[in-house]
């Protein structure tokens, strides 16, 4: 399926994951640069529906845990409202975003929005990255692995306002989260929509990457373009990124990149084998790696820039 847009165990694997990013002081930690008083009000409001979401469900849980008969009924009250109102802040906060900067998304779902778009990216790897690797912005994108669709709201933000933008994605595979269940069902469709510039065209394709209709369908949405970037996140078993890679690096013009995420190793005993495929096996051009931390627990973004 296709459609165009403009304008058990492996729970254990995302906690390893996870953990690494608490575990580590992250070099975004440091306090920042004084925002501009213009934009103070923006992050203020965000900081208060955010607050606002968490303590409502802080204090029902208190209430539930402490309360007996009717006060645990009415704490459990507020919770249906809980749910409803954080996906339409995050859905308005994703449409007045779409025409802003990199670092104000980043702000959001590396934030705020995470719970819904979140994306598995170290800020400095990704944006580092999208800011470095390009001298002017893309004008063809796709990438392969969506999950929550944080990390193609970057990608939306870094491409040309005129762009095509394509994401394919099997919603509910088993590596598109912590709860795989979590990131398919048409709820999803509105946010992934927002994320897309006024002027952008955005495909998202629901399918297995490796299957003869994905690659059609992917290749009907390039209409005979080539791509600036291809960014593979899905599959991070060994045979799922080379597959990968074999199915759609010919979709990348000369002098184009094809980047993979998760090269740092770590989490090797849950089958993610990215960082093996990155090192052993021989790739034509020019190679750049984006790690924070050599000592973190996999992420690490490889990017390959292709002859021509």
């Amino acid at each position: 399926m296709i459609q165009k847009i403009r304008g058990g165990g492996f729970t254990r694997f995302f906690v390893s994951y996870l953990s690494s990013m608490s575990s580590m002081k992250n070099k975004e930690s440091a306090a920042p640069a004084a925002p501009d008083k213009a934009d103070c009000g923006g992050h203020g409001a965000d900081l208060f529906w955010y607050s606002s979401l968490l303590a409502l469900l802080a204090l029902a849980a208190l209430a539930v845990w402490l309360g007996r008969g009717p006060l645990k009924l009415a704490a459990l009250l507020p919770l249906p409202l809980i749910a409803p109102a954080y996906y339409f802040y995050c859905l308005l906060k994703l449409r007045e975003l779409a025409p802003g900067s990199l670092e104000q998304t980043a702000d959001f779902i590396l934030g705020p929005g995470s719970l819904l778009v979140g994306a598995l990216q170290r800020r400095p790897e990704i944006l580092t990255f999208l800011k470095d690797s390009f001298p002017r912005p893309p004008a063809a994108v796709a990438e392969i692995g969506r999950a929550k669709g944080g990390t193609l709201a970057l990608l939306c933000r870094a491409a040309a306002p005129d762009a095509l933008i394509i994401s394919l994605d099997l919603p509910g595979a088993i590596h598109s989260g912590p709860i795989p269940a979590f990131n398919k069902g048409g709820w999803r469709r509105p946010l992934l929509e927002a994320l897309a510039g006024p002027g952008q065209d955005l495909r998202l394709i629901d399918g297995d990457s490796r299957s003869a209709e994905a690659i059609a369908l992917f290749e009907k949405a390039l209409a005979g373009r080539k791509l600036d970037l291809l960014f593979i996140d899905g599959d991070h078993t060994y045979e799922g990124v080379k597959s990968d890679h074999e199915r759609y690096a010919r979709f990348v013009k000369p002098g184009g990149i094809i980047a993979f995420h998760d090269i740092n190793p770590g989490l090797e005993e849950f089958g993610v084998a990215v960082s093996r495929f990155w090192r052993e096996t021989p790739l034509a051009g020019e190679r750049r790696e984006f790690i924070e931390d050599p000592r973190q627990i996999s992420y690490g973004i490889g990017a390959l820039r292709l002859p021509g």
